[in-house]
């Protein structure tokens, strides 16, 4: 059972795929708790641990989960101001289509077969729940990294009441060569595989908050008006790494957004333009407001 649901990922273009098991997670707990001691949270945090490592609080007979790895990068494009994960077709749409394949798969096969999918909007933390697929290991910038598609790769799983046995974690980690560390706009990658996330850019351009003249300096220093790619770029294990195989992010590349094309929409408008992609969530006005940064306008 569990070989046909690695094959028939694979006929969906999903080659990266392993099984995690139920929890709870004791390790993480401890992993998670020692963040929040020393202040390294963000709003955007889950802040019931239990809940980020007890997958039967989410579904209570929950036997084993299915991780799915769902890479995007397609190659460095001159003149982004948008990080790669936002260049096409919103991945929570094309995770939540395919895991809903998955499953009417797995029910064919199995009629009391049951699952919850998740892309993104649980609060489980999904990198640690690929790295107990055996999907990936740890760089110091707290990315997961798989040898194949380096860190340019999204997560979704299917918490399922299949007793599928779990795979094992990779015994390693990154190279530990300090780029990512060095070159960071936030300086926030402390070099002991954590981060404390509240400098870092990427969260930085979703934040709607006022920012700070520290904060504003930070977003100034890159051109992207909407996520960081600088500590992946760098990254030695993201070189010379294969491209997407899922047509979704292949087709409709579209790395620029600019002031004009923005700044006329009303959010209606905006919504109907660019619901379909990752950033829209957050509305025109912060990234008219990144925009502005980023071009040297001050941000009052």
């Amino acid at each position: 059972m569990k070989q046909l649901v690695k094959d028939y990922c694979l006929s969906l273009g999903l080659d990266c795929v392993g099984i995690a098991p139920p929890g709870p997670y004791e390790e993480l707990i401890d992993r998670l708790q020692k963040r929040i001691d020393r202040g390294h949270s963000i709003e955007f945090d889950e802040s019931n641990l239990q809940k980020r490592a007890t997958p039967r609080q989410l579904m209570a007979d929950v036997q084993s989960i299915i991780v799915c790895l769902f890479p995007y990068y397609t190659g460095r494009q001159p003149g982004a101001n948008l990080s790669k994960y936002t260049y096409s077709r919103d991945y929570h749409l094309v995770i939540k289509e395919k895991l809903a394949q998955l499953h009417a798969y797995l029910q064919s096969l199995q009629p009391d077969f049951r699952s919850q999918a998740y892309a993104d909007n649980g609060p489980l933390a999904d990198r640690y729940l690929a790295y107990l697929a055996g999907l990936g290991f740890y760089g110091i910038n707290s990315c997961l990294i798989t040898d194949k598609y380096g860190s340019y790769f999204f997560i979704g799983y299917l918490l399922t009441n299949y007793p599928f046995p779990p795979d094992s974690p990779l015994d390693r980690v990154c190279l530990q060569c300090g780029r990512c560390q060095a070159a960071c706009p936030g300086q926030i990658i402390l070099g002991d595989f954590s981060i404390d996330p509240r400098g870092c850019k990427s969260y930085l351009t979703q934040k709607k908050a006022p920012l700070s003249p520290e904060e504003t300096a930070i977003i100034r220093k890159t051109p992207l008006i909407f996520g960081c790619d600088i500590c992946q770029d760098v990254c030695p294990h993201n070189q010379n790494i294969a491209f997407t195989p899922l047509a979704d992010f292949q087709q409709d590349i579209s790395p620029v957004l600019h002031e004009d094309e923005l700044a006329p929409l009303s959010n209606k408008q905006f919504h109907r333009l660019f619901g379909h992609r990752a950033f829209s969530w957050r509305g025109k006005q912060v990234l008219l407001r990144n925009l502005r940064i980023t071009a040297g306008q001050q941000e009052s």
